[in-house]
């Protein structure tokens, strides 16, 4: 088989193929047998009829058209292998005439490609990074959230609630003088001020006494969960029962025993602000990264086309709906609650679908570009990970991925990985220009962290 590759207007290029005779001899000699397996004639067992009475029973002509038929796109996905295309969308194939058995076949398709982009610079590119410190008041915060965490309740009398306090109570819902039952719960306890129920609910507490009772109007926001209170005005009959008040344990060395492994409060603080320092590095360096190799995309001009984006979006619908099923949730469900659509939900992520598609066409021209490849070794590491992860021998995972085609994908990614880590080598920090606050630190255990984790 030989195939002719010419680029056309636009994203679009033609492989003109010609079958040789040999191969349309082959091909009819396979199509025979396999009408023969299905064709049923007197005085022949279904599969043995012999070719030559296949041939005068369909006649030649119907022969060759069924064997096009079957072979058709063999001959388009070896002529893409030949010439390297890759498609992003049907073809459109033409027959250049009847197939004959004594001749070569040709056929022509037009095949849209993806655009080659022009790329804009990708090395060297100043990308702002802020320089972030750990302050004391941030390891404070941390040794008060501990305490917290660590305090005990005790039972006060004499006083009225204070923000803080853990109220049980009795709380009746009513709306226009009727009672909601599912808004009325006995022996509810509730911190006040902790933001565990409405604002309006846990300020009215304050200031009641034991055994104190009190309407309390409740306003519930628009967007709240339940449709029959969302919006509307309820009033709470509060019926206080116990007051409860949090007991922080001493700021001292004894507090860095009961929550860690530290001896002393100092060793504790200093653990605290390693990790605290830990995490925000890893944060700076995760938005380093991404804002390099999206100064590097924003650089580059490509058009992708809109049957691309429109696949990418899919794959971010699909992603999130096997994201809800990884956390219990169902897909069916969340469109149900949110009254969404899958319809809007791809025309809501086009935005980040085209912009995905076009990180992923350009980090493959810079790839290409650089030299950047992925070896066997790197690709077998990989797979000796995806199996330790799943539970099963490397070799069967491989075999597995080179029969479904997916280890392309997976090579894929690891170049463009590979890629986005020349970009990041070979870009220079700068300081922010507004040198914005940095974002607040999240929350660490007092136990000494694994090293690799915070690689």
């Amino acid at each position: 088989m030989k195939t002719t590759l010419t680029q056309q207007e636009g994203n679009t290029v033609r492989l003109d193929v010609e079958v040789a005779t040999e191969e349309i001899r082959a091909g009819v000699d396979v199509t025979v047998a396999k009408l023969a397996r299905e064709l049923k004639l007197p005085g022949f067992r279904k599969g043995k009829v012999p070719p030559n009475f296949v041939v005068q029973r369909f006649g030649m002509d119907m022969v060759l058209q069924e064997m096009v038929e079957d072979f058709l796109s063999q001959w388009y996905a070896q002529a893409l292998e030949e010439t390297g295309v890759e498609p992003v969308d049907k073809p459109e194939v033409e027959l250049d005439g009847e197939p004959h058995l004594d001749q070569p076949f040709l056929f022509h398709a037009l095949v849209q490609v993806m655009p080659k982009p022009e790329l804009g610079q990708y090395a060297g590119l100043e990308v702002p990074k802020a320089e972030v410190t750990v302050q004391d008041a941030d390891v404070d915060a941390q040794v008060e959230r501990l305490r917290e965490e660590f305090a005990t309740l005790r039972v006060v009398d004499l006083r009225s609630v204070q923000e803080g306090d853990v109220v049980t109570g009795d709380f009746a819902g009513s709306m226009l003088g009727e009672p909601v039952e599912k808004a009325t719960i006995t022996d509810y306890s509730l911190e006040v001020g902790s933001g565990q129920f409405l604002p309006d609910l846990e300020r009215g507490l304050v200031g009641l006494h034991l055994r104190e009772e009190k309407d309390i109007a409740v306003s519930f926001p628009e967007d709240y969960p339940d449709e029959e209170v969302a919006g509307k005005t309820l009033d709470f009959h509060v019926t206080v029962k116990e007051i409860k008040e949090k007991v922080l344990p001493p700021l001292n060395d004894e507090l860095a025993k009961d929550v860690s492994e530290f001896a002393t409060l100092l060793e504790l603080r200093l653990d605290i602000r390693r990790k605290l320092q830990s995490v925000r590095d890893s944060m700076v360096k995760r938005q380093f990264r991404a804002l390099a190799i999206k100064k590097a995309v924003n650089g580059a001009e490509v058009d992708i086309p809109s049957v691309v984006v429109d696949r990418q979006a899919e794959i971010l619908v699909d992603e999130f709906a096997r994201s809800l099923e990884l956390r219990g949730g169902s897909f069916e469900e969340y469109l149900k609650a949110t009254g969404a659509t899958i319809e809007q939900m791809l025309m809501d992520v086009r935005p980040d679908a085209a912009m995905a598609a076009k990180a992923g066409v350009v980090l493959d021209a810079i790839a290409a570009e650089e030299g950047i490849v992925i070896s066997e070794d790197e690709l077998s590491a990989t797979v000796a990970t995806l199996a330790k992860a799943g539970k099963t021998e490397p070799e069967a995972l491989r075999s597995r991925l080179d029969e479904s085609g997916r280890i392309s994908s997976i090579r894929q990614n690891l170049l463009r990985e590979k890629t986005g880590d020349f970009i990041v080598e070979h870009a220079v920090a700068v300081a922010p220009s507004d040198q914005a606050e940095p974002a607040a630190v999240g929350e660490v255990a007092p136990e000494t962290a694994d090293p690799a984790a915070e690689e």
